[in-house]
């Protein structure tokens, strides 16, 4: 199945947003699973704006008027558009998404990286 990027009428028509802009996503809950992390579950404040994504991926997450942080996808691939990212509080950008409470925005570009080593057979195998 080929990915929106990959489906040029997709592209052509405009459909594919751009990757360096991030998608506002409202927190539906913050977990605190440890004294230094904590669980954000997230949904697209535009419910269109979803978007599916393989084990493996991570997002950039932007906190607004601080910074942007790479951070591994926690949630089930079939859980899509909830997108739940398990962090530890290590910097001053995910010391201020500690911070953040349900109901605040937070910016989502991705999903980036690899899609697993299944997804392609290795070289010299059919």
């Amino acid at each position: 199945m080929a990915t929106m990027v990959e489906q040029p009428e997709v592209v052509a028509a405009g459909l594919v947003p751009d990757p360096m802009l991030p998608t506002p996503y409202r927190i539906q809950r913050v977990k605190q699973e440890t004294d230094d992390t904590f669980t954000l579950e997230l949904l697209p404040e535009d419910s269109s704006e979803g978007f599916s994504f393989l084990p493996g991926q991570f997002n950039m997450l932007y906190v607004f008027g601080v910074g942007e942080v790479p951070i591994s996808i926690s949630s089930d691939p079939e859980d899509a558009p909830l997108l739940k990212h398990t962090t530890r509080v290590v910097g001053t950008v995910t010391k201020a998404m500690r911070q953040l409470k349900r109901g605040d925005t937070i910016g989502i570009r991705g999903p980036f990286g690899p899609t697993g080593p299944w997804r392609k057979p290795p070289v010299g195998t059919s």
